[in-house]
């Protein structure tokens, strides 16, 4: 399992106690490092896009500093949302 939960405590950490539903399964084919490196980035990029943004289909996006964590998670999930 792995997941970001560091909103509501502001921390990381290797073990913690969490809620399900702020968890996901690991796949298989991804390491525990790789999946340490998902999650914050992830979801930053989740937030701004869909939550705040409210991006929709069809729609263009310009991703200023594509280069880091959430530029890259930013290009790939507009990807997916059919953004150009």
């Amino acid at each position: 399992m792995f997941g970001d939960l560091s909103g509501d405590w502001g921390g990381f950490a290797e073990y913690v106690c969490a809620r399900e539903n702020a968890l996901s399964k690991k796949p298989i084919s991804m390491t525990f490092v790789e999946a340490a490196a998902i999650p914050q980035a992830a979801m930053l990029a989740i937030q701004g896009l869909r939550d705040k943004g409210q991006i929709k289909q069809g729609q263009k996006l310009l991703v200023n500093g594509a280069g880091g964590g959430v530029g890259t998670f930013a290009i790939q999930i507009a990807k997916l949302y059919g953004i150009e």
